[in-house]
Formats: C-alpha cells, structure tokens, sequence
C-alpha cells in the first residue's frame, strides 16, 4: 500500500510539470508588465510620481555643439614654461645657459623660423618687440607622384607680441590672428578655431626655440674647454704642473685624464692627494689606423711604476710626478709632459 503511494505521487508530479512550465502562463505583455499604481487607503495622500520622460518645451535654437579637443600650448624648449590657467595662445621664455640675453635670441629664432617658412615678419615698433607675419597659407594635396597637386584652402595673418620683465631674465611671447581667409567653405573660421591656429603657430615657435637650444648645446659640448694647466715650480721648487685648479677639484677630475693617457691606477692615498700609477706605452691597431682615428696619446716615459702627487700651491694646485720611489722627475722630463698632459685634459673634457 505504501509503495502505491509513493509511485501515484510521483506520476502526478511529473503530469503537472507539464503545466507548470506552460509559456501561456508567462505574461509578455507591456500593459501586465508596468507596475500598478499604489493603492494608497482613504484618507491619505498619494506619493508623487514623476511622468516618464517628462522633458517640458522649448523654443530654443538647436546649438551646435564643438567636439573637437582642446588646443594646448606645449612648452617644449627648456627655457619655455606655461602658466597656469592662461587662455591666450601665450608662452613665457626664461633666461638659461643657451638663451644668454633672452630677447635677441628669441629674435633670432624667430627670424630664422619665418625665413626657411618663405614668410615675410615685419618688425612693427622700435624695440623689435612687435612683429606681423605674412600671409600664412594652409593647403591641401590631392593625386600622388607627378600629377600631385596642392590647392590652398586657407590663409591667416598674426600678430607676434614680446612682453620682458623689467629685469630681462623672463619674457612672453604672445600669438593674435589679424586676419583670415578661407578657400573653401569647410575652412571657414567656427567656434575656437581662431584660437586652435594662433598655439599652432605659437607650439611651431616654441618648436623652433628648443632647436636653436639644442643646436648651442651640441657646439658648446664640441667646443675645447680652456686648459689652465702650465709647467713651474711648487713651494718646494720642485718642477710640476701647475692649475689654477683647487686640489679637491683637481683629485676628483685626474681619473678620467689618466684613462686617456693608458695610465693605469694600482692604488691612492687621499689624505696625502697620492695616486700610484702604472705606465705602458700605448700602441695603435690597424683597423683604427684604416679608419683614420687619432693615435693613442704617448708620455715620454719608460713603462714602468709612478706616482703622481698633488699639492696646494699659491694660485691652485701642483700637480707632481714621481718615480716608484717618491723621487720628482727632472725639470726637462716635466717639460715635455706638458703638452701630453694638455691633449689628455682635453680629450677627457675636464676642467683643469
């Protein structure tokens, strides 16, 4: 009896899946799926509802609205710098080591900048602080090879504008358009686009600013440092090498002469400004003389142990070479050790 139970509830819950999972009974519809209004009892206020997409009139113009990004001026020269919160298409310039006077430098940049563009600048004032470009056409190219073609599309004239500080160490260089023509209707002046153009010209400027930086970076690096180093005597009367060098700079920079002199340091004592040496007279390789690279720096020396000692003198420092056992070598060895000694410093790029 039990088990009869058992089977005949389990076949009348299989028949009635049949049903419970009926579509029919899901309700699809729109008006069944909205939510019914609160049924609120008598005698209380019905809670505010706001009514879907309750946007009210209006007769107000459709605007367009500018997608384009925002133009920023970008002060990549390293005496550019921008302030914050400016608005005009304006950047300041700063007095470094590659300007020196800052406002015959930015005119020299400037004018050079507008020559190899073929646009005329005319200074416009007495200071040469106000300058007016020629027309500056943009244009557009169509085809390739030997049928290319350029059209111009536009053309814009701008006002340059320096503003110094009284003290000559700073300096802003403002871009305003005066005038502009367009070609082509796409071309017509909209929104910010006055602006967009004025830090193009200005971030070409700047462009140019830090090429000009770079150009007296690359030549002062070229440039052989002044060489103080002249053959005398020291207090003792010893014959040295004497630099108008304090000893401290003069030990710290030493390193890198003996490097290109093919000295080789064993060992130093630094509280006696000692440095012990080993000397072997460089030879040059064929490939280096096939590819016709300067011959090795030679000292008229025997290969051998030297030491090298520096001392304070009256105007800097004497710097004194020894023999293996603390001996000063003679005044002619000296002598001819100079102009060695003069390449080396050089070659290091060391102030000495």
């Amino acid at each position: 009896m039990q088990y009869w139970a058992k089977s005949s509830i389990a076949v009348s819950v299989l028949l009635a899946g049949c049903s419970m999972f009926d579509s029919s009974q899901v309700d699809t519809s729109a008006e069944q799926r909205s939510l019914e209004s609160i049924k609120v009892p008598a005698g209380l206020q019905q809670p505010a509802r706001p009514g879907q997409f309750d946007i009210p009139p209006t007769d107000a113009a459709g605007v367009d609205v500018e997608i384009k990004a925002p133009s920023l001026v970008l002060a990549t020269a390293s005496s550019s710098r921008v302030e914050e919160g400016e608005r005009l298409a304006r950047v300041w310039f700063d007095r470094n080591d590659f300007t020196g006077d800052l406002i015959p430098f930015l005119q020299q940049a400037l004018t050079a900048q507008f020559a190899e563009k073929g646009v005329t600048l005319q200074q416009t004032d007495e200071k040469g602080l106000e300058y007016t470009t020629g027309w500056i056409t943009r244009s557009d190219e169509t085809g390739f090879w030997f049928w290319k073609s350029a059209s111009a599309t536009e053309q814009a004239r701008f006002k340059l504008l320096f503003e110094p500080r009284p003290h000559g160490r700073s300096a802003s260089l403002t871009v305003t358009m005066l005038e502009h023509e367009h070609f082509v209707a796409e071309k017509k002046l909209a929104g910010r686009e006055a602006h967009r153009q004025e830090v193009a010209l200005l971030n070409q400027i700047i462009d140019r600013v830090g090429k000009e930086e770079i150009a007296i970076a690359l030549a002062n690096r070229a440039k052989a440092p002044d060489v103080s180093v002249e053959p005398g005597l020291d207090k003792d009367g010893n014959a040295a090498l004497l630099s108008s060098q304090s000893v401290d700079v003069v030990w710290s920079q030493l390193e890198a002469v003996f490097t290109a002199l093919n000295l080789t340091v064993t060992d130093m004592n630094r509280s006696a400004f000692t440095y012990y040496l080993t000397y072997e007279k460089p030879t040059q390789s064929f490939w280096s003389s096939i590819w016709g690279k300067d011959a090795p720096i030679q000292l008229p020396l025997q290969d051998g142990e030297y030491q090298l000692v520096l001392k304070r003198n009256d105007n800097g420092t004497a710097i004194i070479m020894q023999n293996s056992n603390g001996e000063a070598l003679s005044a002619e060895t000296v002598l001819t050790l100079h102009e060695p000694f003069v390449q080396a410093v050089r070659q290091a790029r060391v102030e000495l």
